[in-house]
């Protein structure tokens, strides 16, 4: 038992509206995870005695997600003495009486108050706690039925993470719209019994955030809106018109994603170089054979890649990075190239020094730029709204504009 009177007992670590990430944990239970706070002090049934004497052994393994495990240790976990592993070095006793999880050290005396629990939390988390004393029951089996399903979080309990994809029990759900909302704002896609999640994501991850109550939203995480095929193909068409036939064009794709422009580019003949600095979506353009850059665009200069026929873009919006990124795609162009990129509407009429500096930019170098119908990201799952930019750089001696360099 911890040495601090109750009456005096410090701040919790955690609180208490992050008891469904506490509650996650516990339904992902992995006892041999080495990433887990092991607990203690659960009694075997609802009216156990309060004064239930611990297990001298774990019965059961809570896997923390890391923000909560470095707000552990950031907090002042009793002593720095040494490089902290929480597995090895911590555990969590649950104290019934108070309602409240300490975390403690497994060597030295010490503890820490890690969350304290309203009583319907704590009897959530001693049942949730019972049930994953016994050996995991089959997923196919009739003892699924007694998971408490009366909320979204018990019928998170039954969904299954299975390769890429989101499994869902065979039982009807009864918070099944939300539950699916949630999984498609998550990145996955509805296929047959389930949700399909594209190679780039850790679908494990994504289900036990879900579970604690998060709302993981990847994309918008990266910005990684990526361009609907038949807008891709119509940027790439918008470039096509300057260059006439694309076949044996060198063209550049900046903060490429998957490769949603560079595809329909490829498919028309052209050579494209692909840039893109997220790892996981490097290799899915390394996989379907695209020379890749993975670096930051924004790093790379003339001698790192050269000067291209044709710049084909999306870029990230937030922060004004789409007119960062423009600028910065204008310096890669030969004399007579296109540059045909996407944009966020905000540069048009914005006050900040940046955006009045793109306005004059745009002008300069003769930009056409037309609005996108609405809706027009929205199967890639965003409504914002969205221009498309389109220049010619000039060859020298030839005036700035839409016409220059254009093919007959």
């Amino acid at each position: 038992m911890p040495s601090t009177f109750w009456a005096d007992a410090p701040t919790p670590v955690l609180a208490t509206e992050q008891f469904p990430r506490i509650l996650a944990g516990v339904i992902a239970a992995e006892p041999h995870d080495r990433s887990v706070l092991r607990i203690f002090g659960i009694p075997e049934s609802a009216g156990s005695d309060a004064t239930h004497k611990p297990s001298p052994r774990p019965q059961i393994a809570l896997k923390l997600y890391e923000r909560l495990i470095e707000a552990v240790l950031a907090s002042g976990v009793v002593y720095s003495l040494r490089t902290v592993r929480v597995a090895d070095d911590l555990y969590i006793e649950y104290l019934p009486a108070q309602r409240c999880l300490w975390l403690k050290y497994q060597q030295i005396l010490g503890s820490r108050l890690l969350i304290q629990m309203t009583e319907e939390q704590a009897a959530l988390f001693e049942k949730t706690a019972r049930q994953l004393r016994a050996p995991e029951p089959d997923k196919d089996a009739d003892s699924e039925a007694e998971i408490d399903t009366s909320s979204l979080q018990g019928e998170m309990a039954l969904l299954r993470a299975k390769g890429q994809r989101i499994e869902l029990p065979a039982r009807r759900l009864q918070h099944y719209a939300r539950i699916k909302a949630l999984i498609l704002a998550a990145g996955g896609v509805y296929s047959r019994n389930g949700f399909q999640f594209g190679a780039a994501i850790d679908v494990k991850e994504v289900l036990t955030r879900l579970r604690g109550g998060e709302k993981p939203n990847p994309k918008k995480a990266r910005q990684a809106f990526f361009t609907p095929e038949d807008l891709a193909a119509g940027t790439v068409a918008w470039a096509a018109e300057y260059l006439g036939d694309l076949a044996g064009k060198r063209m550049l794709e900046p903060s490429a994603g998957e490769g949603a422009l560079a595809e329909p580019a490829r498919a028309a003949g052209a050579k494209v170089l692909a840039v893109e600095n997220h790892g996981p979506s490097a290799q899915i353009l390394r996989d379907k054979g695209f020379e890749v850059v993975e670096r930051d665009f924004l790093s790379l200069s003339l001698a790192d890649i050269g000067l291209f026929d044709g710049v084909i873009a999306n870029p990230p919006f937030t922060k004004d990075q789409d007119i960062t990124h423009v600028i910065h795609m204008w310096r890669f162009l030969r004399p007579g190239g296109v540059l045909v990129s996407l944009t966020s509407p905000g540069w048009r009429t914005g006050r900040t020094k940046a955006q009045r500096n793109f306005r004059a930019f745009v002008d300069n170098i003769g930009a056409e730029v037309e609005a996108l119908p609405a809706g027009a990201f929205r199967a890639s799952g965003t409504n914002v709204s969205v221009l498309r930019l389109r220049a010619v750089k000039p060859v020298d001696g030839a005036p700035a504009g839409r016409q220059a360099g254009r093919n007959a």
